[in-house]
């Protein structure tokens, strides 16, 4: 029932939303891992002049409740043979790694998806934080025999979401070990509604505010 309960809650809560503090439009997903309402909202916003089948920049904006040890985002949709974004909260800021697993261990460091973490877009309270961040080299990865493969800037691509209260065992550092996630789940995330005509634009405003490479 469970896993039903949050399937239908992650579909009906697609939506689109424009932050006025970072200048873009995102499409919205909310994921949730407790039943009692809690979850995860992950925010993508893209390039309007993006072509199918080609790779391309995604500024991504993530809100996460306090209680999370750490979480992840899976770009192609599946814990295996894709880049992931795996994120906690640090000492003094949110660092966010990208990585990959061959199979179901705890993800590698990935060093061809980079990370640039705004600060203009990332902060916290009392009970959340959030942190808004530039990735290259997340929408297109190598397969299977070589093929490579793309987030589609058109329509719904899958994403999946890992989620674990139990912080990893050296939070300062962005290679620190993390444990087996206790919930995961997949959802069909629009892209169409995250093109913005003025992505370019954003994004240097956002490099200027003296963004931190994670």
């Amino acid at each position: 029932m469970f896993w039903n309960l949050l399937f239908v809650v992650i579909v009906t809560l697609l939506r689109s939303v424009h932050d006025a503090e970072t200048g873009l439009t995102y499409s919205q997903n909310f994921a949730l891992y407790k039943v009692d309402g809690r979850g995860i909202t992950f925010r993508i916003a893209i390039p309007s002049n993006v072509s199918s089948n080609s790779a391309y920049d995604v500024v991504v904006q993530v809100i996460i409740p306090n209680d999370v040890g750490w979480a992840g985002l899976a770009w192609g949709g599946s814990m295996t043979k894709n880049p992931l974004m795996v994120f906690w909260r640090g000492s003094n800021n949110q660092p966010v790694l990208s990585s990959r697993s061959a199979s179901h261990t705890p993800p590698q460091l990935y060093t061809t998806a980079t990370y640039i973490l705004f600060n203009t877009g990332t902060k916290s309270n009392s009970t959340h934080w959030q942190f808004t961040a530039l990735c290259t080299g997340c929408t297109s990865w190598a397969a299977d025999g070589g093929a490579v493969r793309y987030v589609q800037p058109n329509g719904g691509n899958r994403l999946a979401f890992a989620y674990s209260p139990t912080k990893p065992s050296n939070p300062s550092s962005p290679t620190s070990a993390i444990t087996v996630h206790d919930v995961h789940a997949y959802w069909n995330h629009d892209f169409g509604t995250a093109r913005n005509a003025g992505f370019e634009a954003a994004v240097q405003r956002l490099l200027g505010s003296q963004g931190v490479r994670a």
